[in-house]
């Protein structure tokens, strides 16, 4: 049974620059969503919010209806699940700062299933939809849930193949997963096929949200989240999957690689991966013998900094990087100080940071507190 205040947490979702990890705080605070959204500027600054914050919070506030968001809701035919349910899937609750509200169409799967997430390049080789087509297909006919992101690529291999099988796959979106919103809009008939087939689509983003790019890091640790493992198949050395392989690492899950040609640039991202201590898999066997229980890999501590060279200067790809790394020394910065200071939104500076640390620019320390490694 959802939230008897689901209207509330779906009205909070809406509130710019109010993401997981402030409604989590929301919801340390106070007894209700309802509260929470009712909340004075006291309580929030009660509850830890700064004052610039509570205020915007509650100017924001009185131009969004509780009610009409769920409305909305129903008119696409979209359901909602809330960490406080007991539908809420329960490995993603395990991972730092889960959503607040996990939006989706179709059928959330048996979380007694074993999940793996299978991610990987736009543009694979005739190798890599082999590989997607040969381990996923075992793996669905094995009973294992595929999750993905329904991107181009390795993404809807995995999706086609898992269906082709008979199995149940998951797509993770970085849009709202009503139709009209469904990036890339070329997958959406795959969309079609996944809920056609029993599957569920999902997403942090409600109703109506576009598939903004700093979305697409954030949405990656859903992926990782809602997986026991992660498979790499095809990535290069700094694509997205490998932010997936990273929020698996800082999960506790396992990471798994497949590996490939070394003259080739699909295959840097795997086979790093292995470098690092992921687990090699050549067949679906080698996920099906491995226990499901969250296991932290040997080199967890430097996974990302690995994946890029020590020994040159880095230049800013954008101004948020520039101010972001401006605002960031060799002492720990705690990521509430680097929003205040950069005056970035709290979603925008957690996608930038994890894309830094990919890149091994800055260092997650622990605690939320970052330092500047170049």
């Amino acid at each position: 049974m959802p939230q008897p205040d689901l209207k509330y947490w779906l009205a909070l979702t809406r509130v710019p620059n109010f993401g997981a990890v402030r409604i989590g705080k929301l919801l340390r605070a106070f007894p209700t969503m309802e509260r929470a959204f009712s909340a004075s500027v006291m309580d929030l600054l009660e509850a830890g919010f700064d004052a610039n914050l509570a205020n915007h919070f509650l100017q924001t506030r009185i131009h969004i209806s509780p009610d009409q968001e769920l409305e909305k809701l129903h008119n696409a035919n979209v359901h909602a699940v809330t960490r406080r349910d007991p539908e809420y899937p329960p490995l993603l609750s395990k991972i730092y700062d889960p959503p607040a509200v996990l939006f989706y169409r179709g059928t959330l799967p048996n979380p007694s299933l074993k999940h793996i997430a299978v991610v990987g390049t736009r543009q694979p080789s005739k190798y890599g939809m082999y590989v997607a087509e040969k381990i996923v297909g075992t793996l669905a006919e094995s009973g294992v849930v595929i999750v993905s992101g329904l991107a181009y690529g390795i993404d809807s291999h995995a999706h086609e193949s898992t269906i082709r099988h008979n199995g149940i796959t998951m797509a993770v979106l970085g849009s709202g997963v009503d139709n009209a919103s469904i990036y890339p809009a070329g997958n959406r008939n795959i969309a079609s096929h996944i809920l056609a087939h029993g599957g569920v689509i999902v997403s942090e983003y409600p109703v109506g949200t576009l598939p903004l790019p700093f979305h697409y890091p954030m949405r990656n640790r859903i992926i990782a989240g809602l997986a026991h493992g992660t498979l790499v198949i095809e990535a290069a050395q700094k694509s997205g999957s490998l932010i997936t392989a990273r929020a698996a690492l800082e999960g506790g899950r396992d990471v798994y690689a497949v590996p490939g040609n070394i003259d080739s640039e699909m295959s840097e991202g795997p086979n790093n991966l292995l470098k690092m201590g992921a687990i090699p898999v050549t067949c679906a066997e080698d996920m099906l013998d491995i226990d499901t229980s969250p296991q932290p890999l040997p080199s967890k501590e430097e996974g990302a900094r690995k994946i890029v060279s020590s020994t040159f200067t880095y230049e800013p790809r954008s101004e948020t990087e520039r101010i972001i790394l401006d605002q960031l020394k060799r002492d720990p910065v705690h990521v509430d100080e680097l929003a205040r200071a950069s005056l970035i939104p709290i979603d925008t500076l957690g996608s930038a940071l994890t894309l830094l640390e990919m890149k091994g620019i800055v260092k997650h320390e622990g605690g939320r507190y970052y330092t500047r490694q170049k």
